[in-house]
């Protein structure tokens, strides 16, 4: 005679429900699981209906354009801080090409402030005493930069020191018709300067702007010495003693050198205010300024 052993976990008389088996073929953990509860939440939940999916498939491919617009803006800003501080280092460095070259950098990474990348560029053909090559930066910066504020005045001063730079190359050449010209601009962008320049606020622009503009206006008042009259030699006095020019720097290039310190002295201040300003952020704002290098 056979006999059936029932395993131990198995009662025939209570066999398991069909919904407490899983796909394997095991019954689900005990009923107070937290795993059990989810599983069970799962399996309850109804798939959503082909309308709402294709709404929900056309809201995702709505935003993906936004999402990728945020994150090309934020990869623009932190490429901002380095292009920043390759630009500063190089300018304090005296490097012209390297500064010039990030200079340039920053026209395509700086699309906020694009005064900047123009106004970099001028301080590296500054750099170099090309004050010729500068001017056509510094005028373009002049036009890009917002009118009024601290920026204005940096790029007035550098512009007004590049205009009485070649007012004294002209003067020296005896270009008369030039060097009235490039004072008389140079004058006026000195004195429709802001009166943020003045102000404390300003730094040393205004008292940079207002010593340009009275260089200037003397020098724009002095009248082209006219050749004298010649007149008869005396064959018995003897002719004057006519001096020897120095074969060092000319006025104009001394002049030019002054010039020059004072546009770095200016533009190394004016990186280091904008370094403050980039770490320090006015109450209320909200953190989404681009960092401004130049």
């Amino acid at each position: 005679m056979s006999t059936t052993v029932t395993p131990p976990h198995a009662n025939p008389a209570n066999p398991p429900e069909p919904s407490d088996l899983t796909a394997a073929g095991q019954t689900d953990p005990p009923l107070n699981s937290r795993g059990s509860r989810f599983w069970r939440r799962r399996r309850s939940r109804h798939p959503l209906p082909a309308r709402l999916r294709a709404r929900r498939r056309r809201l995702l491919l709505a935003s993906l354009p936004f999402v990728v617009l945020l994150a090309f803006v934020a990869t623009r800003l932190v490429t901002l801080n380095l292009v920043h501080n390759q630009t500063l280092a190089a300018y304090q460095a005296g490097d012209r090409a390297a500064t010039q070259t990030w200079g340039e950098r920053q026209g395509w990474v700086n699309i906020v402030e694009q005064f900047r990348s123009p106004f970099a560029i001028g301080d590296a053909h500054a750099l170099a005493g090309q004050f010729e090559a500068a001017r056509p930066w510094f005028e373009q910066a002049f036009e890009q930069v917002p009118k009024g504020g601290i920026d204005d005045c940096k790029v007035r001063v550098n512009l007004g020191l590049t205009y009485e730079a070649l007012g004294d190359a002209a003067k020296a050449s005896e270009r008369t018709a030039e060097w009235k010209q490039f004072y008389d601009k140079g004058i006026k962008i000195t004195q429709e300067r802001p009166k943020l320049c003045d102000a404390p606020e300003g730094g040393q622009t205004g008292q940079q702007l207002q010593q340009a503009e009275q260089r200037m206006e003397s020098k724009n008042q002095e009248e082209q010495p006219q050749p004298a009259d010649p007149q008869p030699a005396d064959p018995a006095k003897p002719a004057d003693p006519q001096p020897t020019p120095d074969p060092g720097k000319t006025p104009s290039e001394e002049k030019q050198d002054l010039l020059k310190q004072q546009q770095q002295r200016n533009t190394t201040e004016r990186n280091q205010q904008q370094d403050n300003d980039d770490r320090t952020l006015p109450d209320g704002a909200d953190g989404s300024g681009v960092a401004k290098p130049w």
